[in-house]
């Protein structure tokens, strides 16, 4: 561990049992541009046989009092703390023009803005041992957080303005709705969180302990999104329980998606939102299997191979061909087991499978689940332009009959999903994102003038895995 020429180079696993110093953030909207958010950090002054840095930020610092620009030893710029100033401050901005421009938004009356990331590396002189720690996520051990007006800090998103705050418990879980002041909600708090309870009873594997969900009106793109890595999602203030392809549902299942997806399945994120929110929803007996078909067979995608993004005609290929496929792919399994199994098994042992799954771990898995290899189905329905016939699945008496009736144990292994998105300009039903991996944003270093920011969506969660040991 050293310091040299002020580089900052940490081990890979190191901890050390010290607090990092109080922060208070203190949060508003730009008067001048409502899509510019403030956010305003007063660190406690660090004792004088400590070390402390600012790394791996993303947004647009603004100002910095007390800290000094320096780099790690990756070449990303950093802010160390002079060792002299006392309680040492940051700011930093965020947009809602971040991401592709349909993530966020803001009005008069609100803002719904990417919350930054700030890794705080602390430790004492002399000791070799670093912790780190996110002051603007929940993990933070002491921070104190306000707004100028009304709004909710979440790990993910930002909302500024007056809203509504609604709150079930239920299933070991807590879901906290945030409605914007000025939206209508298509429908109420308490039948959302009565369909959300019995989606998550029908879902096996481990259930985040919170889930923050934000309703939102125009002008919100009218879908939904979600960051599966801080059970987190937003929808619009539209959205119906009874719509075939559910954005509640759709969005919620997004939270219990723990797995990391090869190229050739990168379709299933998608897909498999989209299909379990439908079949839920058919549980639930809010919509119909017609209805669901009816959907489904309204955009066809011919030309477009699941397991090959170049050739999607554009976004919407796994919500509506990856849905038809393994809606078809569920009631295969069912038939196979005679209702004992279902696409829900192959779900929780994709969560609870270590390491990314591949299209071959895919294929393997969903054998081990039916007894039985359906390697050349897959292979015709997914890495060619065959899709499975939809009557069938109209008429069948066990499609969507076995959702959420895992057969395997599950002790599951987290929440946090990770997809990029940007496929085209197409707007799908619904998104998700891992908002520190896809909206990376650029600025500059404010009063000490240097560019900085992440090039590359996937290294970030790798570069603060490297200095955490791992999340």
């Amino acid at each position: 561990m050293s310091l040299v020429a002020g580089t900052f180079v940490p081990p890979a696993t190191a901890q050390s049992s010290s607090d990092p110093p109080r922060v208070s953030i203190s949060v508003e909207r730009r008067p001048a541009d409502h899509g510019v958010v403030r956010y305003h950090l007063d660190f406690e002054t660090p004792g004088d046989a400590h070390r402390f840095w600012l790394i791996n930020y993303t947004g647009n610092v603004v100002s910095s009092e007390g800290f000094v620009a320096d780099s790690t030893k990756n070449g990303n710029h950093a802010l160390r703390w002079d060792g002299e100033t006392e309680s040492p401050s940051m700011t930093i901005t965020t947009s809602v023009k971040s991401g592709n421009g349909r993530e966020f938004a803001a009005t008069d009356d609100w803002t719904l803005a990417p919350t930054p990331r700030v890794s705080v590396a602390w430790g004492e002189s002399g000791d070799d041992e670093w912790s780190y720690f996110h002051p603007f996520q929940d993990e933070y051990p002491n921070r104190d957080v306000s707004f100028a007006d009304a709004g909710v800090l979440g790990s993910a998103f930002t909302y500024v303005g007056k809203y509504d705050e609604h709150v079930r418990s239920e299933n070991g879980q807590r879901f906290r709705m945030i409605v914007a002041a000025d939206a209508s909600p298509a429908e109420s708090p308490r039948n959302v969180f009565d369909s959300l309870a019995a989606a998550s009873k029908r879902i096996p594997g481990e259930t985040p302990n919170d889930v923050l969900l934000f309703v939102l009106p125009d002008p919100i793109w009218r879908g939904g999104y979600a960051s599966p890595r801080y059970d987190e999602l937003w929808v619009h203030e539209a959205a119906r329980l009874d719509d075939p392809q559910n954005l509640w549902l759709h969005e919620y299942i997004h939270t219990r998606q723990s797995f990391d997806l090869g190229d050739r399945m990168s379709w299933f994120r998608e897909a498999s939102a989209a299909y379990f929110a439908s079949d839920l929803a058919m549980q639930q007996g809010r919509t119909s299997k017609s209805a669901v078909a009816d959907t489904l067979s309204l955009k066809s995608y011919d030309e477009s191979v699941l397991s090959n993004t170049d050739t999607w005609a554009n976004r919407e290929v796994p919500y509506y061909r990856g849905a038809l496929t393994l809606w078809a792919l569920d009631e295969k399994i069912q038939k196979a087991t005679d209702g004992k199994r279902s696409l829900m098994d192959v779900f929780d042992r994709m969560n609870r499978r270590d390491g990314t799954v591949t299209y071959a771990d895919f294929t393997k898995i969903v054998a081990d689940v039916a007894g039985q290899s359906m390697t050349p189905w897959l292979d015709e329905h997914v890495t060619t332009t065959t899709k499975p016939n939809l009557e069938p699945l109209r008429n069948s008496d066990s499609a969507g009959s076995n959702v959420g009736k895992a057969a395997s144990d599950s002790n599951g292994n987290g929440n946090s999903g990770k997809e990029s998105d940007g496929l085209s300009d197409v707007q799908p039903p619904a998104k998700t994102g891992d908002l520190p991996s896809t909206l990376v944003l650029w600025g500059g270093l404010g009063l000490v003038g240097l560019v900085f920011g992440l090039t590359l969506a996937q290294y970030v969660s790798g570069f603060v895995s490297r200095f955490r040991g791992g999340e």
